[in-house]
């Protein structure tokens, strides 16, 4: 049974999952820019701390899939990764498109509009340069979010960061396969005084779902969607955004 939405689906927040990422390479200012040229209300990115203490977009641990070249975050410097082709996997016309740092990717974001979701992959050892990094942007603190499936690396950024919102990620199934505790789950984001979950789309979403969510005072958020009717389903539930691989299709879903 659906919740009654009284705001137009269309005011869902529509997240580009990794930027555009249907259309460009994932996690690159291609990515991000083409997001924001179709009307995306926010992007999604991920981030690694890098040998060096600098910080790269990048999602997984290793380049291989995205560059050709096997090189690990944690054990390379930031000029290094830049270096690496992170493109041509996608399309020709992406050749040469470097792995970006944070700072390369928050500089694509409007200035007067939309919001970036920056995921911590790899733990809480980034956090103090991601704090960091983020302090000169305290004036536009309304358009950064951070998310992150580990649970010490969530807390510690909303410790160093109280000032930007702070989502706990979750799947469905633990790391060993057995399903999560949705209360746990909720009872656990609010000690931890964070301010929203961010949960796959893989979940047993219904109205009972949203309402033990909403009845303790926290965002929710789902990823990722790529079916038109999954979009529109998730914004009759009453999410407040849906993370997705294509913000064209998700707004065109919910306009019609």
């Amino acid at each position: 049974m659906l919740l009654a939405v009284t705001a137009p689906l269309s005011a869902v927040d529509i997240v580009a999952h990794r930027g555009f990422s249907a259309r460009a390479p994932e996690n690159t200012v291609a990515a991000f820019r083409l997001a924001w040229d179709h009307g995306a209300d926010a992007c999604e990115l991920d981030l690694h701390l890098t040998a060096d203490g600098g910080i790269a977009v990048l999602h997984d641990k290793d380049t291989k899939r995205t560059t050709g070249r096997s090189m690990f975050a944690a054990g390379t410097p930031l000029a290094d990764l830049r270096r690496l082709d992170a493109g041509s996997w996608k399309a020709p016309e992406f050749a040469g498109e470097p792995i970006p740092s944070l700072a390369e990717a928050l500089a694509t974001l409007p200035p007067d509009h939309g919001h970036f979701l920056l995921e911590i992959k790899c733990g809480p050892e980034v956090v103090p340069e991601l704090a960091r990094q983020l302090e000169v942007w305290k004036p536009r603190a309304s358009q950064l979010r951070i998310i992150a499936f580990d649970r010490i690396a969530a807390r510690e950024a909303k410790k160093a960061m109280p000032w930007i919102k702070v989502y706990r990620l979750s799947s469905e199934l633990s790391r060993d396969k057995k399903p999560v505790d949705l209360d746990a789950l909720i009872a656990d984001t609010v000690a931890d005084g964070l301010d929203g979950l961010d949960l796959g789309l893989k979940w047993n979403w219904n109205g009972g779902l949203v309402r033990r969510v909403r009845a303790v005072g926290l965002e929710l958020h789902v990823w990722t969607v790529n079916k038109p009717e999954d979009v529109r389903r998730m914004a009759e539930l009453g999410v407040d955004s849906i993370t997705t691989d294509d913000p064209a299709m998700a707004r065109s879903s919910l306009d019609k």
